[in-house]
């Protein structure tokens, strides 16, 4: 079972890694990251995050250092920037196995868990696109193994490794990072009726995961002092209180809709499993019990936050694939059988709907690509129909993994050949490059803040704010006016100056979008571009 279940691991690391490359970074999020990683690269400074010049404090440096470390392996370019999310999911998924194995003590339980895991598209989702979600949920499941362990062991060494790696988890994403390992233990020790025991080795720990977790914020704080305010305030207590002011607020029943899509078809499969073994579940499996208030605790307090984005639930399914898990094992084989089914006609879906595309103008589906992945899904499906040779409970894991494998090398092909639709600029910056060469002096965008611009040209591009909110900087925290070269704020009017004067200068590219362009006040300062190409969404004057 164990070495099969080390086979799937490689398997999917190789699909993840085929094509990783060949599609462009997407706004805003993951071309953002990727940003900041590069200019940590270029400037040298790993200690100060910086967004197209100026200085960017919104998270701790963990996502970004990890990247840069991808940067000086592979080069700065897409695969540099998402090669490590490879190795955060495959860590993922063999940490469920062993967390698994220590609640059941039972591997098939535990390799059951990790495939269940690995099969949410939520998972694929949050380690296909460069964010800290993928890096925060590793050092979550890391902390929670390891305070397992001494759980079973009693080990000085598992208990400061815990600390150790929650610290770093701190440094991912601040405090929240913390909440579902606090959920987890006090749930755990409440069903289990135990008591809290610190020890001496407890107490160097805390001091340990303080010195980890506080060090940036301690480091740039003595450089500002201004910034403890900011982190306090605004970083913590705002986004989850006021997410109106970051243009992140969601309702309270926005994961009820959403957490059933991002865990489809399992989630479904879950709750059937639980209701039908509801009894049992509930009274005579403490670990069941554990798994189902982590869960619903995890789902209500992160939809108490005001600030809500897809990915910030991601923390909930580690747990629920731990309990379906134990669950695929209590029920009977013909609902295994109506399970299957559904996955065969998923991947059905998923054949028509790639054939389907092939006749679509606007969807570019590259033939040289699309059709072995035709025939590859046709021959998948086939032979779980009509030649498989596992029983039901096997046949419905290995169907998830196959199905999310798929969807992956779709995800790959589809997004390298429809850049704009993925909300990638790759090919916008190649077109400006194609332009002007060299000789490219500036690239200006308008209203609008475009991070992988600046990735693609290597160099900082110059931002110019009107209206849109995305494009207001926090520039209390700089120093002088150097970043005034690449951030124009037109509410002022020195800076309306700096504009017209920049418009005015040679080979310079300016950017806007087709739907917000220049209002018509300022398009006078169009009058020396003597060309305009519109792309997509974007019209590019040069």
């Amino acid at each position: 079972m164990k070495s099969t279940f080390l086979k799937i691991l490689l398997l999917i690391f190789i699909v993840f890694n085929i094509g990783l490359g060949s599609f462009g970074l997407s706004e805003s999020s993951e071309a953002r990251y990727a940003e900041i990683s590069r200019e940590m690269v270029k400037t040298g400074d790993f200690l100060t995050p910086n967004l197209l010049g100026i200085n960017h404090y919104h998270k701790p440096p963990i996502t970004y250092h990890i990247t840069a470390i991808g940067y000086k392996i592979f080069g700065i370019n897409e695969y540099g920037a998402r090669f490590f999310l490879g190795i955060a999911l495959i860590l993922q998924i063999y940490l469920i196995f062993r967390i698994g194995k220590l609640l059941y003590k039972d591997e098939k339980i535990a390799v059951a868990a990790a495939l269940i895991y690995l099969s949410f598209p939520i998972v694929i989702i949050a380690s296909r696109n460069l964010t800290t979600d993928a890096y925060l949920i590793t050092f979550i499941l890391w902390s929670l193994y390891l305070w397992l362990q001494n759980k079973v062991h009693h080990s000085k060494i598992w208990i400061y490794a815990f600390y150790m790696v929650l610290g770093f988890a701190f440094l991912t994403k601040g405090p929240v990072a913390i909440l579902p390992v606090i959920i987890f233990i006090a749930t755990y020790l409440i069903v289990k009726k135990e008591r809290i025991k610190l020890s001496m080795h407890d107490l160097f720990g805390i001091i340990i995961f303080v010195a980890i977790s506080a060090s940036w914020f301690i480091a740039i704080i003595i450089d500002n002092p201004k910034l403890w305010n900011y982190f306090i305030e605004k970083q913590i207590v705002e986004r989850a209180t006021n997410a109106e002011k970051f243009h992140r607020s969601k309702p309270f029943w926005y994961y009820l809709l959403f957490a059933p899509l991002l865990g489809f078809p399992w989630v479904f499969f879950i709750i059937a499993s639980y209701f039908s073994n509801i009894k049992q579940a509930l009274q005579k499996h403490t670990i069941i019990k554990t798994l189902t208030i982590i869960s619903l605790l995890i789902f209500v307090i992160f939809s108490a936050f005001s600030s809500k984005l897809i990915l910030y639930i991601l923390p909930m399914y580690p747990f629920l694939a731990l309990a379906g898990g134990y669950l695929l094992y209590k029920i009977s084989d013909m609902k295994l059988k109506w399970f299957c089914k559904v996955y065969e006609v998923l991947l059905g879906l998923l054949l028509v709907g790639l054939v389907v595309s092939l006749f679509i103008p606007s969807i570019s589906m590259d033939l040289i690509y699309s059709l072995p992945l035709i025939v590859l899904v046709a021959i998948v499906l086939l032979y779980f129909i009509k030649f498989s040779p596992f029983n039901s409970r096997q046949k419905l894991q290995y169907l998830g993994v196959a199905f999310i494998a798929c969807l992956m090398l779709t995800h790959t092909i589809f997004s390298r050949s429809n850049p704009y639709t993925v909300n990638s600029v790759k090919e916008l910056v190649s077109f400006v490059k194609e332009k002007k060469g060299t000789d490219l002096n500036r690239l200006i965008v308008f209203d609008y803040l475009l991070p992988s611009a600046a990735f693609y040209l290597d160099q900082n591009i110059v931002t110019v704010h009107n209206k849109s909110f995305p494009t207001i900087r926090e520039i209390q925290f700089e120093e002088g006016d150097e970043y005034k070269k690449d951030y124009i704020d037109l509410r002022l009017d020195q800076d309306k100056e700096h504009f017209e004067l920049l418009m005015n200068q040679n080979n310079n590219v300016l950017i806007e979008r087709a739907k917000h362009p220049m209002p018509d006040s300022l398009r006078y300062l169009l009058k020396n571009y003597k060309h305009e190409q519109l792309l997509d969404k974007w019209i590019v004057h040069y």
